[in-house]
């Protein structure tokens, strides 16, 4: 009703205007053409924008709500009303040679034509307090949303994230770990080297306080979770990652010093250390999860061959055994994500951000979509009241309707029982179903993660902890045998249960090929197709695969090294 109230005010308003100007011209002799024409085209171009910006939403963007049928009645009814009003008012009338519109009261016309376009605008701003009205609720949803995603709140005695932010301090500091040309950064070093020794010596308390962080039951950083907001600095997040490699840089020099034990426990404090940045309720923090698992994983396949038949037991180790079978949960990241989705609504709902603040969810803080400066200041307001009236509440009830149903998929089991055949059918079955009932409006478009790239990752995780647990009971097969297996199925049901699926396929197994130099276990990847096997880290290529899994060096103390490639068979 308020929207149908808002439009026929404004249809007044324009025909007030109309008859106004007609009023005038039949005063004038010397005027007459131009109050006429003022009468007719200024309404018509001051609607004029909002039609091409309703007819681009409706029939290029293709947005729900659709406001070009509205809009335009607007502008037919003041145009074609106006030139009825203007042919009547300029007739004579029948007395005397007089214009009819010469005895309508002009300073009255013009005063109920202002009237009544305030009277829209304040029609405008009420509909606008009722989006503003939803702010409150949707923030006091976030926060729940928020505080129900979050881990449990831990004593600082337990808390990792205390040693974090230490190691954070440290690392920032460290010159020569953040050398651009460092050992540090660099993608392939030998790990044995004096140089590498040396640096791992200089960074002896950084390496202990990471060590000591990562075996920490919990980690929470302090932040203010009942208020999400994308200005929330989360630095900790990449100086986790930054000591994960160094870390993967110790179990590297620690394995080539004949010290396999220490080098899977940090290999496994890697994989803890993702787990803690992905407890945090937020997609870059869970992808960034992910990333350590991913590397955590990679090392241990560096590992495993150092490993003599008096390391044996090494391979029961609990910690060991959790890293391999554990693969991250994005549901945490799900529902957080929605909740910081929802609080940004609410700033822009209530004013506390304008249109022109956009642009810094673009990519550039520095760019807005309007200048600030004049004399687009003054174009600001008006449009964010207006985005916020007609465009702002279908693009609040988008983003729920996407995220509901993403929370109900991510829920019912992405991380492992699903294929990602299985998977994009259904993202696909989600998308379809958003166009279906209005596509996502501007903000979400920009705040709204690309969920099938995420499920993705996702599923890249699921298949190289599938290739690690392969890695292992092969390592398992060649201490108690001295052989490395041919297959896959030459390792069931004595080192594995079953044969592990490619998570990328609807119906395979994953691959596993030796060489005289190494052993590798993949899966054919998003593309679907065999590609021959994952790239090497640092090595480069010609074949752009994207195959996923993991390779492990052959050790040279094996009895039996086959000289042909398999496959596992179908």
């Amino acid at each position: 009703m308020g929207y149908f109230a808002f439009f026929l005010i404004l249809t007044a308003a324009c025909l007030l205007w109309s008859a106004a100007c007609t009023a005038a011209a039949a005063r004038s002799d010397r005027r007459r053409a131009l109050w006429l024409f003022l009468g007719l085209a200024l309404p018509a171009l001051a609607l004029l924008p909002w039609l091409l910006a309703s007819g681009y939403l409706a029939f290029d963007a293709r947005m729900r709500p659709n406001w070009f049928g509205a809009v335009l009645t607007v502008v037919l009814s003041a145009l074609i009303g106006g030139i009825w009003i203007s042919r009547a008012g300029m007739t004579a009338m029948a007395s005397s040679s007089v214009a009819v519109a010469s005895r309508w009261p002009v300073i009255g016309l013009f005063a109920f034509a202002i009237l009544a376009k305030a009277v829209s605008f304040g029609t405008l701003l009420i509909l606008d307090n009722a989006v503003a009205a939803e702010a409150r609720a949707m923030r006091v949803e976030a926060a729940a949303i928020m505080q129900a995603a979050l881990p449990p709140a831990v004593a600082d005695a337990e808390n990792a994230a205390i040693l974090h932010t230490q190691a954070a301090a440290a690392l920032a500091a460290a010159t020569d770990l953040n050398a651009a040309d460092g050992l540090f950064n660099a993608p392939a070093i030998d790990a044995s080297s004096p140089a590498v020794g040396a640096l791992l010596a200089r960074h002896a308390s950084l390496l202990d306080t990471i060590r000591r962080a990562a075996d920490m039951p919990a980690c929470r950083f302090a932040r203010d979770w009942t208020r999400p907001s994308i200005d929330m600095l989360l630095a900790e997040v990449q100086s986790c990652r930054n000591e994960g490699r160094l870390l993967a840089l110790a179990a590297r020099h620690e394995a080539a010093a004949g010290k396999p034990a220490e080098a899977l426990a940090d290999a496994v404090r890697i994989g803890r250390i993702g787990r803690q940045v992905g407890s945090e309720p937020i997609l870059i923090s869970h992808l960034v999860g992910i990333a350590l698992d991913a590397t955590a994983l990679s090392v241990v396949a560096e590992i495993l061959p150092t490993l003599s038949a008096a390391d044996a037991p090494l391979l029961d180790d609990p910690a060991l055994r959790d890293l391999i079978a554990s693969t991250p949960s994005l549901v945490r990241a799900i529902n957080g994500e929605e909740a910081f989705g929802l609080s940004l609504f609410a700033n822009f709902a209530d004013g506390r951000q304008g249109i022109d603040r956009l642009g810094r969810l673009a990519g550039d803080p520095n760019v807005a979509i309007l200048p600030q400066e004049e004399p687009f200041s003054l174009l600001i307001d008006p449009l964010s009241a207006v985005w916020r009236a007609f465009i702002l509440p279908a693009d609040i009830a988008g983003y729920r309707r996407r995220f509901e149903a993403y929370r109900q998929f991510v829920t019912g089991g992405v991380d492992q029982s699903r294929t990602w055949p299985q998977t994009q059918k259904q993202i696909d079955g989600i998308e379809a179903e958003i166009r279906r009932t209005g596509p996502d409006g501007f903000l979400s478009r920009l705040i709204v993660p690309a969920t099938d790239a995420v499920l993705r990752s996702q599923c890249m995780a699921v298949a190289r902890h599938r290739a690690a647990e392969v890695l292992l009971a092969a390592t398992r097969e060649r201490l108690a045998t001295g052989a490395i297996p041919e297959s896959i199925d030459a390792l069931v049901p004595a080192r594995l249960p079953s044969v592990p699926r490619d998570p990328f396929t609807t119906d395979t197994p994953l691959h596993l090929k030796v060489t005289p130099e190494e052993l590798l276990v993949w899966s054919v990847g998003p593309d679907g197709k065999d590609d021959g096997g994952p790239r090497q880290e640092g090595v480069e290529s010609n074949t752009d695969s994207d195959d996923i899994g993991l390779r492990m060096t052959v050790p040279d103390a094996a009895d039996t090294i086959p000289q042909t490639s398999n496959r596992t068979a179908e």
